[in-house]
């Protein structure tokens, strides 16, 4: 198996959507599901991603092997996260009450890495410390010298993975009240940060 990385291109939009997806637990589909009548969430998310210059598929990296995606790492300057009053005007309560779980906790100029992912078969492999390195190498490219993350406290294996990488656990976030992370037995969050210049991807 030959890995190619490159930088998403617009045809990956609807690949791309169902991986963010897949690694947040369904958080996409709790979030855009119904919020525009008769388009789906994934579908929605694919759109934003074409069209948005924050959350955009120009900001993801993929690992690929032929077509397929193996891998990938969507991330951005913190500053994205925040919750605007547009974002607001067109959610439900609970909804924002979840993005507050990640917006109200962030490293201030930090590059954000919002999602890594790399597939199953390929884990323990390297994959997702390349995948690191390449939105490390983004930050540095936008003159930031920080990554920071959010990562499920029952995520054992990925917390081992960022702290071998150099991240230090910065805030614990619980999440008992709020049913979307209950359903899914996510009790806490981990906020993680990493000096660039502190960075270790050979494992």
């Amino acid at each position: 198996m030959a890995i190619q990385f490159k930088t998403g291109q617009l045809q990956d939009c609807d690949q791309i959507a169902r991986w963010i997806n897949s690694v947040g637990h369904g958080h996409i589909e709790y979030l855009l599901d119904s919020l525009v009548p008769d388009l789906f969430a994934l579908r929605h998310l694919a759109l934003v991603l074409a069209e948005d210059p924050n959350y955009s598929y120009k900001n993801v990296d993929l690992a690929k092997d032929e077509n397929n995606i193996v891998g990938l790492v969507f991330s951005y300057h913190s500053d994205s996260n925040q919750l605007t009053s547009e974002i607001q005007s067109v959610l439900s309560e609970d909804r924002i009450q979840w993005m507050r779980y990640f917006s109200d906790n962030q490293i201030d100029n930090s590059w954000y890495i919002n999602t890594l992912g790399v597939a199953s078969e390929l884990r323990r492999q390297g994959l997702a410390r390349l995948l690191l390195d390449h939105a490390s190498k983004r930050a540095l490219q936008n003159g930031i010298q920080c990554l920071s993350l959010h990562v499920y406290e029952n995520n054992i294996a990925a917390i081992k993975l960022y702290e071998s990488c150099g991240f230090t656990k910065e805030k614990k976030i619980d999440l008992t009240t709020h049913p979307f992370f209950v359903s899914r037995n996510l009790s806490a969050n981990i906020l993680m940060k990493c000096d660039i210049s502190e960075l270790r991807i050979s494992g």
